[in-house]
């Protein structure tokens, strides 16, 4: 992440310009995906969910500010990711969903 953004300018760059969610990946991934890997063990399972994980704040980054004021942009993403491992925990098979909504 450039370190002139602050998080609500990257989100207002991630509105304009989709292709800027590459930065908030390339600064979240690893410690995102490390938690979720700590949390179930399982390193292609963490994979999954991790990519599910940033599918869905990539779709949803635009409402990120309205519906999350007063909250960093980090802890949103470990909030998706939480969701995620206990939608997988409840299920008996793992089915991402968001991944079948592209076109």
């Amino acid at each position: 992440m450039n370190p002139n953004h602050t998080e609500a300018q990257l989100i207002e760059q991630c509105r304009i310009n989709p292709a800027a969610f590459g930065q908030v990946f390339d600064r979240w991934y690893k410690p995102v995906f490390g938690y979720i890997m700590r949390r179930c063990g399982d390193y292609d399972l963490a994979r999954d969910i991790a990519a599910e994980t940033f599918l869905k704040a990539f779709l949803k980054i635009g409402s990120f500010t309205f519906k999350w004021q007063g909250i960093g942009l980090s802890s949103w993403l470990y909030r998706i990711a939480t969701n995620e491992l206990n939608q997988y925990y409840r299920s008996s098979k793992y089915k991402p969903e968001s991944l079948q909504q592209l076109p």
